[in-house]
């Protein structure tokens, strides 16, 4: 039994937290084995950080979602006992241009003995002018300068379904950055990548900036205005409201509400991606490094089967 079988007898044990990869055929191609084997690695090492990094990825999953005691908007508000909101867009405009991006908000209410309400909040978005190549793209292999934009909500102030017209309303204060980021490449004489190494320029276009997250009443689009900045627009692709809690970690919304065998498929895939480079996605950046790397890839491993 080769080191790629073992993992895999390892896997159809079915323990909790040592399922975390979708199951692969073992092709006879070279091509293969070796994206086999690299898969193989990659997933070790997060079954091995995972009790190394625990601390480290609790770490980072609080301020994935920061937590405010806020007041009562409504009547309507102080009957919800608990409430879960969770949307996914699309970016395509930027104040009056077009650009390509994406959007991830998440809230939760709980409403405490009918006098106090606890709310927690997340949202990100990341979006690029370059209208050639795309947030998630191909991994080129030649040297390139990329440039793009992310919004984070520092401290959310308060969310609300049906407010004021709008299907779902968060407000808070946002970070906004454009950053440029120039890699170089090294790979063998065959094309095969060795290396990727980046440097990262950051200018801050806004800190901590009032702004609002409002998505219309029929969540078909949404618009994110923060102060001192162009608003960002676009359509809504997925939202989930439920009375029941979620886990946070999710990569997208389906039938499941906890991290999935299937989620960290998809981390695996995204593994070592930046903006520009790779298929990085935001909603599977949640250390909000630019990158997707073993701390996302942990964090997800270590929520495996975690309901909130």
């Amino acid at each position: 039994m080769n080191h790629y079988e073992l993992f895999l007898s390892f896997f159809n044990q079915k323990k909790p937290r040592n399922v975390f990869i979708h199951k692969l055929r073992i092709e006879k191609s070279k091509r293969f084995k070796k994206m086999n084997k690299k898969r193989f690695i990659i997933s070790l090492l997060a079954i091995l950080a995972i009790s190394a990094l625990t601390l480290t990825a609790t770490a980072y999953a609080m301020p994935f979602m920061n937590w405010n005691s806020t007041p009562s908007i409504s009547n309507r508000m102080t009957m919800v006992q608990q409430s879960c909101v969770r949307m996914d867009g699309v970016i395509t405009t930027w104040g009056s241009n077009n650009v390509l991006g994406g959007i991830q908000a998440q809230s939760r209410t709980l409403v405490i003995n009918s006098t106090k309400t606890v709310q927690g909040f997340s949202a990100s978005a990341i979006w690029t002018t370059n209208s050639s190549r795309p947030i998630a793209s191909i991994r080129l292999r030649e040297n390139f300068t990329y440039s793009f934009y992310t919004a984070r909500l520092v401290n959310g102030s308060f969310s609300a379904l049906d407010y004021n017209g709008d299907s779902f309303f968060l407000n808070g204060t946002w970070n906004v950055w454009n950053l440029t980021e120039t890699f170089t490449i090294t790979t063998d004489s065959s094309g095969a990548i060795l290396s990727v190494n980046s440097n990262q320029k950051a200018v801050p276009l806004a800190t901590n900036a009032t702004g609002n997250l409002a998505v219309s009443l029929n969540w078909s689009s949404f618009t994110l205005s923060v102060t001192g900045v162009d608003p960002l627009s676009g359509k809504v692709v997925a939202e989930l409201t439920s009375s029941k809690m979620f886990n946070p970690f999710m990569t997208d919304i389906g039938s499941s509400t906890t991290v999935t065998k299937a989620d960290l498929s998809k981390i695996v895939d995204a593994y070592g991606s930046a903006p520009g480079w790779g298929n990085y996605d935001v909603r599977y950046d949640y250390c909000a490094h630019n990158t997707i790397d073993i701390f996302d890839l942990t964090t997800a491993a270590a929520n495996l089967n975690v309901g909130q």
